[in-house]
């Protein structure tokens, strides 16, 4: 249990940062390659890739390795489709997610499903754009009892078409703990002449638990 709750809750921001409730367009696709580092000097390491089937099915993989300040090792993999939820000529979006994977550790492989449902809608501030996503989610193991539910939400603002900021609050409930961490980050265009690429800086802190601390540095992709 302890390895499966590490991981958890290290990587607890994997799929937040991308799509959520959107969907990709047909032919259209996001990858993200993010390192994260904790004050314990704990490395993890997740590549996250979705791509657009059809206008109604993104298909995505996401990948998750994690080494301790000790040298242990372990990681995360799945699989997963994402379809619309309801009308969609609406403001709201919803979307449902279904998936699969297994995470691994000096313990053995234990295979697991998901499940997830997610909503967004953009605004408008003044003259700024912006978005609101929620998404929950639980997290079933094949072999055992052990069951992970989260609730994650997100605000963002596009400044401007080069800079954007995000907030990013994570709950998560285990079987025997639970934990909550907000995580403000920024979104840069580093080069103006590839608006397809952005650089994500950010941090984490889990709330009662300040050591516990993240630097996060991701690059994402659209194609």
């Amino acid at each position: 249990m302890l390895p499966k709750l590490v991981i958890l809750l290290f990587l607890l921001d994997v799929s937040t940062a991308n799509a959520g409730a959107w969907l990709r367009e047909k032919g259209s696709g996001f990858s993200s390659v993010t390192a994260s580092s904790n004050l314990f000097r704990d490395i993890s390491q997740t590549t996250y890739l979705e791509y657009g089937v059809r206008d109604d099915l993104t298909l995505g993989a996401e990948v998750a390795f994690f080494t301790s300040a000790a040298g242990v090792q372990s990681g995360s993999a799945k699989i997963f489709l994402r379809r619309p939820f309801g009308k969609r000529d609406r403001p709201s979006v919803w979307s449902y997610e279904l998936g699969m994977g297994a995470d691994w550790s000096s313990d053995g492989v234990r295979p697991d499903l998901q499940a997830a449902l997610s909503w967004g809608r953009g605004y408008q501030l003044k003259h700024l754009n912006g978005w609101i996503a929620v998404d929950g989610s639980i997290l079933l193991g094949v072999y055992d009892a052990n069951h992970t539910v989260k609730i994650d939400s997100t605000i963002g603002l596009n400044f401007n078409e080069r800079f954007a900021g995000m907030i990013q609050v994570f709950h998560s409930e285990m079987v025997n703990s639970n934990a909550t961490s907000i995580a403000p980050s920024i979104l840069v265009r580093p080069i103006k002449r590839r608006p397809d690429i952005r650089l994500q800086i950010g941090g984490e802190t889990q709330i009662g638990n300040a050591g516990n601390s993240l630097l996060k540095l991701s690059i994402w992709r659209e194609f």
